[in-house]
């Protein structure tokens, strides 16, 4: 009977050890395939393509000795984008969902927040687009003065 059962099960334990030899050099071979080319490596006139257009994040403070900033938007796309506020720890303080436009302009008031490194970061879904860092110093003087009474 033992026998028998090695005989069914041989034909199984065959298929196997040959799937897991045969799977990993499939999958290497698969690899070394190009479906996707490159617009240099096609014969003949490549396809034209338009330039990229320009998206550009600007941030002005507004007054020297206050925490007032300025942000500008530049999107030609006119895509939709969301703008993040966040911390040095990477928590988001603030999310706006900006207008597709072709430039967003907003003011922000930054004077309630403590020391430390903020980002203003644009997404355009889970795709960061731009980044600028901010940081806020306090810086205090101290002035003492001395008088002798006498």
């Amino acid at each position: 009977m033992k026998h028998l059962r090695f005989v069914f099960l041989a034909p199984k334990v065959a298929l196997l050890v040959f799937v897991t030899i045969l799977f990993p050099i499939l999958h290497a071979a698969a690899q070394t395939e190009t479906f996707a080319y490159n617009v240099a490596r096609l014969k003949g006139n490549p396809v034209a393509t338009a330039p990229i257009e320009a998206f550009n994040v600007h941030i002005t403070q507004l007054q020297k000795d206050q925490l007032l900033f300025q942000l500008s938007v530049d999107n030609p796309s006119n895509e939709k984008l969301t703008l993040y506020i966040k911390d040095n720890f990477n928590n988001t303080l603030h999310r706006e969902t900006l207008p597709a436009t072709l430039r967003f302009e907003a003011r922000y008031n930054l004077a309630s927040l403590e020391d430390g490194d903020y980002v203003f970061e644009i997404r355009s879904g889970k795709t960061k687009l731009a980044e600028k860092a901010i940081g806020i110093k306090t810086q205090t003087l101290v002035n003492r003065s001395v008088s002798v009474t006498e």
